[in-house]
């Protein structure tokens, strides 16, 4: 079956292989893409390229172009036929391109969508295939081959079948049917039909493959010879489901299933390739320019297949451990490995074993040696020699055994070096050992490699520093350079120029001895971040493989670098295992730093890893041909504004703008190194925030005319690839020149005229000045007024206080003397002192914010019993002190019971929806008492005597009045010395009297 095969796919020889037949599909690189990462759907129905290079997937619910990091998605919402399945897609060179779907034919340009009516109207029909023949669009409608014109399908060849799937072969067009197969030329059909065991399954994918035509349907795979179709199943009694069929440049046919995907390739058996992530239920194969192999997929998104870098050897290719620590080339060209459970050999094609772990001082086999009759193995507890397949441990090597042998050395001289973590040990002769330590020289005895140089000098790799022995004695010779003494060396290779270059875990860079001094390389010089484990020379360039994975130097780069302190290292990074850069083939590498950590070999390079050895193709050519960078779009206000020839003129007001592009890009191992520039605002080029950033935005730029540059910094000539849209922003009236003349016009005449009214401004000066100071002291009495007021108002009830009072009551009295019912002693003041009964039960039961609302109300009700021109002020806690202006003597029993009637009949709101009513006592006394003594007493002692008369109205039993009264008949003495302004000396000597609404009270001093 295999010679039928090759002898299938022998004719196919392409130029630039792109999926190595040679290779296993699980030797290839995928890369997978879903909706998390920008597709419309999950499902991929049909894919296609257009001329610019940017890739289209048509799936159930919608269309997506994609540059190879962003998807640009168009739904239901740019064109409602969208909502129907994708199942074919078509790009012209004219920036047109067409979409087939289960509903008919639409065509998007200049990103408008526009519908193509049927053939038959209103009966749409599905476009399963499109095809471009002699610059004219064929598609598959149910009438047979169809062509757009003007803006309808019409009918170009008649088919009894629907044309399912479309194919250009020589001077035929192909189309598939029902069972059957059309070949079209010349104007006639010739029908070609299937075996009958097809049935009438439907041809739904036709490919031209080996010299022959190839036919898929649901009830099997079949090529055309001999004029008839025959049966191609791969496998005998077994008939492929084809849902997809592509035959790639490299001489591979992909054959897709609802189960599986089936390789066909010359000279090697069917690759079945099943339940393999990205290959799973596919429904569309393309290969684009690059070579790279899309599969789109029902389930999985779009699957990116590529040859990639490398190739893995592991448990499948006979390695029984797949953790390698060693790696090394034997003198018969094999190459020997070594694991964590022993030592194994490739040769032939497959992986042998040659030591068991268990054989060994220790079962990992940490650095190789193979020579030609013998292979040195060391461990990570001593070493071991296999000698015509038996293993030994030489007696000289005993001190050894609690060492970790890290490299192993035969020099030109023929002694045997040994790298260990006890120091350097020199065996000679198979007899004598030495160790060099401490005191012969090295600052710390862990030495990680041995490295011969062309002229015969042996050098240390150590945890610190960089040294070399010479004839018995150790030499700092890394220190001699400028080499820091703390730099733990983990790699180190002799260029063929004689320059040195080593690996260091400090800041994971690299360090160059030019033969004078030595040059630090890192991350400051854009090298990517990697703690090197091999360093090897292949050609014009360094490769550098290590934990973060595998990255490589061009030397010319290297050169122009030491030469030129602030030039870049443009190093490509080609397996990335973690490193700070983007790009490369993700996949897992490196293990150790020691000797045999890598060997370069027939243009691959064989690295140890965790899972088997990873062999890199040092030879691959990395030159990718220049991409041309779009600028998709310049967003404005919200809008976005496409870009064309010629000055974009943006809005009036368009200050703030964002500049969206792309750049079609699918080689995997070509990073972009996109920068930007708005030119004639900025000289300095910009890096993008995030290499998947395809936009740069500008805030509150000035009005003026600029260019947006966008440039591939990665190619060798940037700016001849750049691309650049030139934009105008208008000045609004006030910045144009007209504008700024006639403003400076106008301040001349400004200042002049200003000038001639200075005059008239000094004359007024004098008379303003005036009248603000007047204005400003009037303000400043109506602010004092108002600070007065406010330190004579009571905060809570709004009351006045008790300093109105002292500063309002003498002015009133006074005035009062003046008035005749007053003088003659007819009238007098009536001085009311009020508390409210029971006010702590209000506060304890309801809190304080009720008792601060019943005190408000009070002051209100007690308000409203006044008259103008009398007052009530707020005394303190819960008094209230009413003082009224000059009534009838006589008056206090009818102003007392009017007080106390009215509190008790109020019902006051504590605030939480309930009522409450309260009841007040109250003391009253006139002022003055005896009118023909009118200032024996002052005011504050007549209310004195009032609050003595309120506190015996408690006592009574509160909701009363009790006043005080000069005793009828009584007068004052003649001599008042006596009574030195005392109140009490009235109550004692019987002059007043205390009554109430039951009459009179006997008092007596202190009641």
């Amino acid at each position: 079956m295999a010679c039928l095969w090759l002898l299938l796919l022998l004719a196919v020889s392409l130029p630039a292989a792109a999926l190595d037949t040679g290779k296993p599909f699980r030797d290839y690189v995928t890369d997978t893409w879903g909706v998390d990462q920008g597709l419309p759907q999950i499902s991929v129905l049909a894919i296609t390229q257009d001329p610019a290079g940017y890739l289209w997937f048509g799936t159930q619910t919608g269309l997506a172009r994609f540059d190879g990091v962003r998807f640009v998605r168009y739904t239901q919402r740019d064109a409602p036929e969208l909502g129907n399945n994708i199942l074919a897609l078509l790009a012209e060179a004219d920036d047109r391109l067409w979409i087939g779907t289960t509903q008919g034919l639409l065509l998007l340009e200049d990103q408008r969508f526009h519908a193509i009516a049927p053939t038959v109207a209103d009966h749409p029909a599905p476009v399963s295939a499109l095809l471009k023949v002699d610059g004219r669009l064929l598609a598959g409608c149910a009438e047979g081959i169809c062509t757009p014109r003007e803006g309808r399908l019409r009918r170009v060849q008649a088919l009894p079948d629907p044309a399912l799937s479309l194919l250009a072969d020589e001077d035929a067009i192909w189309a598939g049917g029902q069972g059957r197969v059309f070949q079209v030329s010349g104007g006639s059909v010739h029908t070609l039909p299937l075996p009958p065991a097809a049935g009438d399954a439907g041809v739904t994918a036709l490919a031209r493959a080996g010299g022959e035509l190839w036919a898929g349907t649901r009830n099997g795979l079949f090529r055309l010879r001999n004029g008839s179709w025959q049966a191609a199943d791969p496998r005998p009694h077994e008939v492929l489901t084809v849902e997809a069929m592509h035959a790639d440049r490299d001489g591979n046919l992909w054959v897709a299933t609802p189960q599986y995907l089936e390789r066909l390739r010359a000279g090697q058996p069917p690759e079945r390739i099943h339940n393999t992530p990205g290959a799973i239920a596919v429904r569309a194969i393309y290969e684009d320019r690059d070579g790279n192999l899309w599969l789109g997929s029902m389930v999985e998104g779009a699957t990116r297949v590529w040859n990639g870098w490398t190739r893995r050897l592991s448990q499948a290719d006979g390695l029984q451990d797949p953790l390698l620590w060693s790696v090394a080339a034997a003198p018969d060209g094999s190459i020997w490995v070594g694991s964590s459970n022993g030592v194994a050999v490739w040769q032939n094609g497959r992986f042998a074993s040659r030591v068991a772990g268990s054989q060994l001082p220790h079962p990992e086999a940490y650095s190789l040696l193979p020579e030609r009759d013998q292979t040195w193995i060391g461990t990570r507890a001593g070493v071991a020699v296999l000698r015509g397949g038996r293993l030994e441990q030489p007696p000289a090597l005993a001190p050894l055994r609690d060492a970790q042998i890290n490299g192993i050395v035969r020099d030109h001289a023929g002694r045997l070096w040994f790298a260990t973590t006890r120091g350097l040990f020199l065996l000679q002769d198979g007899k004598q050992l030495t160790r060099y330590g401490e005191h012969e020289g090295l600052a710390d005895p862990r030495i990680r490699l041995v490295y011969e140089t062309r002229d015969g000098r042996i050098l240390l790799g150590t945890y610190k520093g960089l040294y070399e022995w010479r004839d018995g004695r150790i030499l700092a010779t890394g220190r001699l350079g400028g080499l820091s003494d703390d730099t733990p060396v983990t790699a180190f290779v002799e260029l063929r120029d004689g320059r040195w270059v080593l690996g260091t875990s400090n800041g994971e860079s690299l360090r160059v001895h030019d033969g004078q001094r030595w040059h630090w390389l890192d991350r400051e010089r854009e090298l990517p971040a990697n703690v090197a484990f091999h360093l090897a020379q292949n050609g014009g360039d360094l490769w550098v493989a290590g934990m973060r994975g595998v990255y490589r130097l061009p030397l010319a780069v290297l050169d122009k670098a030491l030469a030129n302190p602030r030039q870049a290292l443009a190093a490509q990074i080609v397996i990335n295992s973690g490193t700070d850069r983007t790009g490369g083939q993700q996949d897992k590498c490196c293990n150790g730093a020691g000797n045999s950590r890598g060997v370069l070999r027939d243009g691959q390079l064989w690295l140890p890893t965790r899972d088997g050895a990873l062999l890199v193709d040092v030879d691959t050519d990395t030159d990718s041909a220049p991409r041309n960078i779009r600028i998709d779009h310049v967003q404005v206000q919200g809008r976005r504004l496409a870009t064309g020839q010629g000055t974009l003129k943006l809005p009036l007001d368009a200050r703030d703008l964002r500049f969206e592009f792309s750049l079609p890009d699918f080689q995997p191992m070509h990073a972009p190194q996109l920068r930007y520039r708005l030119a004639g605002y900025e000289k300095e080029w910009h890096e993008l925030e995030s290499p998947t950033t395809r936009s740069a935005s500008y805030a509150s730029l000035p009005p003026g005319y600029y260019t947006f540059e966008v440039a591939d910094f990665s190619q060798a000539e940037p700016l001849r690839h750049a691309a650049h849209v030139a934009v105008e922003i208008p000045r609004r009236l006030y910045e144009t020149l007209a504008f700024r003349l006639l403003a400076m016009l106008g301040l001349a005449g400004l200042i002049w005229l200003g000038y001639l009214g200075l005059q008239h401004r000094y004359a007024r000066q004098r008379a303003q000045l005036e009248r603000l100071v007047q204005e400003r002291t009037r303000d400043l009495q109506a602010a004092n007024a108002q600070l007065k007021a406010i330190s004579f108002t009571d905060p809570l009830t709004g009351l006045h206080n008790r300093r109105y009072l002292s500063q309002q009551i003498p002015t009133d009295l006074s005035f009062y003397e003046r008035d005749e019912g007053y003088a003659n002693g007819s009238e007098a003041v009536v001085f009311a002192l009020l508390d409210v009964d029971h006010f702590k039960s209000i506060n304890d039961t309801h809190g304080h914010a009720a008792g601060d609302r019943v005190l408000e109300q009070m002051g209100q009700l007690l308000g409203e019993l006044k008259r103008s021109g009398d007052y009530v002020a707020r005394w303190g806690g819960e008094e209230f002190l009413l003082v009224f202006r000059p009534l009838p003597r006589g008056s206090l029993g009818r102003l007392g019971q009017r007080l106390c009637t009215r509190i008790a009949a109020h019902s006051f709101e504590l605030g939480n929806g309930q009522q409450h009513r309260l009841t007040a006592s109250v003391g009253l006394i006139e002022c003055p008492l005896f009118p023909s003594h009118p200032r024996l007493l002052g005011w504050e002692q007549l209310v004195t005597l009032a609050d003595r008369a309120l506190y015996r109205a408690k006592m009574a039993g509160r909701n009363g009045w009790i006043a005080y009264q000069p005793v009828p008949g009584a007068q004052p003495p003649d001599d008042l010395s006596a009574l030195a302004g005392d109140p009490w000396w009235l109550v004692e000597n019987g002059l007043l009297e205390m009554f109430g609404s039951d009459g009179r009270i006997d008092i007596a001093r202190g009641a």
